[in-house]
């Protein structure tokens, strides 16, 4: 194993890649819980300057299904709440999305979080969340919300498990 230089893009807007030869190798990689939409965007500049790019999709699979989940609902309804943590970069990416469709998003760390005035005129609230959000604290708001019909939304299977290791099997 070598080392190597790296460029750190960390807003698509000001990428300043370098300006290293076509044939200088390069690989992208991301964190996993980025915008979909942004991080395709930054990858297509990348590989219009350096074609021979190798690319690893890193975006986790969760990430990304959640905020197709968002896109698919978001003319469906009048506001969203994604419940999460404030600090968490998945949850305000989902946030992001559905902005980003005109649709205003309110982010929350649970029911107590939750602000009447966001529901105001509102007939459809689509209700999502991060990865890692505990599901009692979503079905909290949902209880509370006391819904007329609930409407599920699966863009994708999520059927991937996790081994624990070994040393913390029985």
């Amino acid at each position: 194993m070598g080392q190597t230089g790296m460029h750190l893009v960390d807003d698509r807007e000001e990428m300043n890649l370098p300006d290293w030869d076509d044939d200088t190798p390069v690989a992208v990689l991301t964190q996993t819980t980025l915008s979909v939409d942004d991080t395709k965007r930054s990858i297509d500049d990348i590989q219009n300057k350096f074609s021979n790019a190798i690319i690893r999709n890193d975006l986790c699979y969760a990430t990304t299904n959640r905020q197709s989940a968002v896109k698919e609902i978001t003319d469906k309804i009048d506001v969203m709440l994604v419940i999460g943590a404030p600090n968490s970069s998945n949850c305000n990416r989902l946030r992001e999305v559905a902005e980003a469709q005109d649709v205003p998003a309110y982010l929350l760390n649970g029911l107590d979080e939750l602000r009447p005035e966001w529901l105001e005129g509102a007939e459809n609230v689509g209700i999502t969340s991060g990865a890692s959000t505990p599901e009692y604290l979503v079905q909290q708001v949902i209880d509370a919300l006391e819904p007329d019909e609930v409407i599920e939304v699966e863009v994708a299977k999520e059927d991937i498990t996790f081994v624990l290791p070994k040393e913390l099997r029985d």
